[in-house]
């Protein structure tokens, strides 16, 4: 929403701009400029409709882990279930108010932070940066305020062609690493070579995102969840 309401001031400056110096004014021009902001409340109209739907959901015929992402324009929080049982939540936020305007123009995966909730537990993730001009993306990850582990984007040139996605996660003496290609939606919870857990959509046109894990650590869950936020929706 904000990139479109920028692009509408910027073309009625230039359209003003171009009045004064040019003494030029095209009035159909102008009124298509108007279309931007009204395309941006449909989109806040529709986001709200879509944060509804999110709050709405409740699972059906699903045993494991499952939540409902459905839109990134409202930040709420996304009602996470085991089975039937709600046992927690996510929910993304940014840690500066600058953050939200960049990664609404840009991506809302720009500095992705985390709070998950699960049983009694909020596990809290948070996004930093180790160099200023990197591609690399890391975070340092909280249970109720206490540093348990961190997470860091596998970007390189490798795994950029083969379209492959990687995250490598530290929980104390546990590493972890979800790996999935870009052109499909289903991520794997890697645990050295073991096959540990993961995380697909309910079917191939569903928001629905079930998330299978051999055991219920919440490190798997964390993991697949950040991997899904960050490079999935």
């Amino acid at each position: 929403m904000i990139q479109l309401n920028l692009i509408f001031i910027l073309l009625v400056l230039t359209t003003f701009a171009r009045y004064v110096v040019f003494d030029k004014f095209e009035p159909l021009m102008f009124a298509m400029i108007f279309t931007l902001p009204i395309a941006s409340v449909v989109i806040l109209l529709m986001s709200k409709k879509f944060a509804k739907k999110e709050q709405d959901y409740h699972p059906k015929n699903i045993d494991g882990w499952s939540f409902y992402h459905l839109q990134n324009t409202i930040i709420n929080k996304k009602i996470l279930y085991k089975g039937n049982e709600q046992r927690g939540y996510i929910k993304q936020f940014f840690q500066q108010k600058w953050q939200y305007v960049i990664a609404d123009i840009i991506s809302s995966r720009w500095y992705l932070s985390l709070e998950i909730q699960i049983d009694e537990d909020v596990y809290t993730v948070l996004w930093y940066r180790k160099k200023r001009f990197t591609n690399q993306e890391h975070w340092y990850i909280y249970k109720n305020n206490e540093k348990i582990g961190k997470a860091s984007t596998l970007i390189n040139l490798k795994n950029t062609a083969k379209l492959k996605e990687a995250i490598a996660f530290q929980f104390g003496d546990v590493s972890l690493t979800t790996v999935a290609t870009t052109v499909t939606s289903s991520i794997s919870l890697m645990d050295g070579e073991h096959l540990v857990g993961g995380l697909k959509r309910n079917h191939l046109i569903s928001n629905v995102q079930v998330i299978d894990v051999h055991e219920n650590k919440p490190e798997y869950i964390i993991a697949l969840i950040v991997h899904a936020f960050n490079f999935k929706n």
